[in-house]
């Protein structure tokens, strides 16, 4: 059995909080679906995307892959893989479906190369030094300063998660926030207007990984 954990912080000057989730699925193969032309050269476009880990690059195409078509994202991606992991088939699937089919195509997310330093920062710390699992790095740092530092004064969202099999396996996780009422990952994904993203990865065991987005409106 395969144990992912699924951590997310919404911060805003007002508001900051936190969710967490866990499940365990068995080791099996994750189909994936065929590259998409149209998100695999829009992320080849964005400064910085030939810099990012092999691991950022997947979870950045994940990613876009489900904002640019979320109807095709929920065929192609999550319909085989809710037949092929049982346990996943909560009632937050069928949600998830009314979700995707009401977001229609979202703006998929540009590269903010101060995200992008955010996002690997934290995932090389707390994955490099297999620390807690957190939003706060080891030198104390929280998920507010971390943003302040890099220039985002406000709109901005974290997600992290302990990868064990596929990044698309993880992507669809989060989107499924199964336990977690507020539905809170879901919701940071499908918000239009978060339209900026950083992406970090780190390999935190033999194999686990621990993974980052960083995310934020337009900054004005």
């Amino acid at each position: 059995m395969f144990r992912f954990l699924f951590i997310l912080l919404l911060s805003c000057p007002l508001i900051s909080f936190s969710q967490i989730s866990t499940i365990e699925l068995e080791a099996r193969y994750v189909p994936e679906p065929g590259i998409d032309s149209v998100v695999e050269n829009w992320n080849r476009t964005q400064p910085g995307y030939d810099k990012l880990p092999l691991q950022a690059k997947k979870f950045l195409y994940w990613t876009n892959y489900s904002r640019n078509n979320p109807q095709k994202f929920w065929d192609s991606a999550i319909v085989p893989i809710l037949a092929i992991f049982p346990p996943m088939n909560k009632p937050e699937a069928g949600t998830l479906k009314t979700d995707l089919w009401k977001a229609g195509s979202l703006p998929m997310f540009k590269l903010n190369e101060a995200l992008i330093g955010t996002a690997q920062s934290h995932a090389s710390d707390i994955g490099g030094k297999r620390a807690p699992l957190g939003h706060t790095s080891t030198n104390g740092a929280d998920f507010a300063s971390r943003m302040k530092k890099a220039g985002i004064k406000y709109c901005a969202a974290e997600n992290i998660s302990l990868s064990s099999q596929s990044i698309l396996l993880s992507t669809i996780l989060l989107y499924l926030d199964i336990g977690l009422p507020g539905l809170g990952h879901r919701k940071a994904l499908l918000d239009p207007n978060l339209r900026e993203i950083g992406i970090g990865s780190s390999l935190y065991n033999a194999d686990q990984y621990f993974l980052v987005q960083d995310m934020s409106c337009v900054q004005k």
